[in-house]
């Protein structure tokens, strides 16, 4: 569905005095907006992208970009690229950009996104700057419409478990994935605002229904070494692990839909198993 989309995106058109070509010339320097003007214009009028977006364990669409120059958010390489639009985080260097603007380059911010109604506005902002206004309302579309509604029964809680053992607290984006997938936040039942470390035998001392943690269907590293501590191994059998990267939730972008969808669907199944028993 999203190839026939970006198969009807219109050309952009130019934003800036210096480039003289009749189309856009855009670059983006961080992951996340990588990833973000992928899915509304695809990699037509893209000059450049940032330098993990061909980086497959960060990115998504590292062999979409392959091909394209990759940037870090310097003032001398993104100038002498002659962009007409350079996209940025809002964490970015306040001098590089202040540098840019002075040498007549239009940048723009795009804020972090911690939660689905961030990732709207975010999209929103860009299919204005990208005139992919049509795309940019399907995809806050499908956004929209990506929610479970928890039905009468005992809430199940998820928690995605990072291998440094750190809990995103209930103010994240993924947190606010999981409660759209018809699950309770693990940070939320324990009151996290913020994110923090916990160890592995409180984590399943508390048994979370599901336990989303980082890699594929794997509790070691390439080279052997463990990733999560024994004592979540002894835990399987009571909760959930689902194995899920990174890349996939921790940029704001579309792609949180196939997530949402993966989830609600565990938790449909579990739901289902618990009514059974």
């Amino acid at each position: 569905m999203l190839a026939i989309w970006l198969a009807s995106i219109p050309m952009i058109s130019s934003a800036s005095d210096r480039n003289t070509n009749s189309q856009a010339r855009v670059i983006t320097t961080n992951i996340c907006i990588d990833s973000l003007v992928f899915a509304l214009i695809g990699t037509e009028n893209l000059i450049a992208v940032s330098a993990l977006a061909d980086d497959e364990r960060y990115s998504y669409i590292s062999e979409e970009v392959k091909d394209l120059q990759k940037v870090t958010f310097n003032a001398e390489m993104i100038y002498a690229l002659n962009p007409s639009l350079v996209l940025a985080s809002n964490f970015s260097s306040a001098k590089t950009k202040s540098a840019l603007e002075k040498l007549g380059v239009n940048v723009r911010l795009i804020s972090f996104a911690r939660s689905i109604e961030d990732i709207e506005k975010n999209i929103f902002i860009l299919g204005k700057l990208l005139n992919a206004e049509s795309q940019a309302q399907k995809l806050t579309s499908l956004l929209k419409f990506s929610r479970v509604t928890a039905p009468n029964t005992k809430q199940l809680i998820a928690l995605q478990y990072s291998t440094n053992r750190f809990v995103h607290g209930y103010n994240s984006l993924i947190s606010n994935i999981i409660i759209r997938s018809g699950f309770k936040s693990y940070s939320k039942f324990l009151g996290y605002n913020g994110g923090r470390y916990v160890s592995a035998e409180a984590l399943v001392k508390s048994a979370p229904d599901v336990l989303i943690l980082d890699g594929d269907k794997s509790f070691s590293d390439k080279s052997g070494s463990p990733l999560y501590h024994p004592a979540l191994l002894k835990g399987r059998s009571k909760t959930k692990a689902l194995f899920i990267k990174t890349k996939y939730w921790s940029c704001g972008t579309p792609k949180v839909v196939d997530l949402i969808t993966r989830l609600s669907s565990e938790y449909i199944k579990l739901v289902g198993q618990n009514n059974a028993s």
